[in-house]
């Protein structure tokens, strides 16, 4: 028998959620009193997976995404709506934002990097001081690349502007833009992230690099997914994706 509690302990260890300076409020957002027998695992913190997690019999969501960003200011509107779903359904809210970005098991960029079969993988892409991303080596093409984003149900919104012979590779998902110049200072030839911004047109003709946008969504479910195993042999639960794709 486990509860919300005890995951969130475990989850705040295993994630080093207090290791990176986050607008997100990391950690156990909502909790409830049920015994958790089954955890859903989605996103983003939006009504739709509230719905789908309770629909499918969760007593606990993981997200990537939280519904609290610097505190709470107001309980009404969506928020309030949101809030009494989850009181109502008893149902607990934990989120992990950048922590589930850079952890080099779990994160979104450290799973991207062994999915792109990259070796030397190191850190890369700093954010207040601590990296978020991974750059590693490859010897690969870029045609073989998109392939692997494809067949992983990624989008394959690029900027072709770099040789198709790949070598190194840097990754931060989601919207990653800003982190372009640090791709390009560290001599990638590819830089993959989530979605896109106008200037990074010309940044990228103009120092010969090859820009792929995965999609924000797309290349965000890779974190919580991957907990998922771990926590169902660790805590003997049910786990199951809620799949909420955004349009943008």
């Amino acid at each position: 028998m486990v509860n919300a509690k005890e995951i969130t302990e475990f989850l705040n260890e295993e994630l080093k959620i207090y290791d990176i300076e986050d607008s997100s409020c990391n950690g156990l957002q909502v909790e409830n009193t049920d015994e958790i027998k089954k955890i859903g695992f989605a996103v983003d913190a939006c009504l739709e997976s509230f719905e789908k997690a309770a629909q499918a019999g969760c007593q606990m969501l993981i997200v990537h995404h939280g519904m609290i960003w610097d505190g709470i200011k107001y309980i009404k509107g969506d928020t309030y709506n949101k809030v009494k779903f989850l009181i109502e359904n008893n149902l607990a809210l934990y989120a992990s934002h950048l922590p589930l970005d850079r952890h080099e098991t779990y994160g979104n960029n450290g799973v991207l990097a062994i999915l792109l079969g990259l070796n030397n993988i190191k850190p890369f892409g700093y954010h207040n001081g601590k990296t978020l991303g991974f750059i590693g080596e490859t010897d690969t093409t870029l045609d073989k690349i998109k392939q692997i984003i494809k067949e992983n149900g990624m989008q394959n919104s690029s900027l072709d502007f770099g040789k198709q012979e790949i070598k190194k590779v840097a990754i931060v998902s989601g919207g990653g833009s800003k982190e372009s110049y640090q791709a390009i200072a560290a001599g990638a030839d590819l830089y993959l992230t989530g979605e896109s911004a106008h200037y990074q047109h010309h940044l990228a003709k103009e120092n010969k690099i090859n820009i792929i946008f995965g999609g924000h969504y797309e290349t965000e479910v890779f974190g919580v997914k991957a907990l998922m195993p771990l926590l169902k042999k660790k805590f003997n639960v049910e786990t199951e994706f809620i799949d909420v794709p955004t349009l943008i």
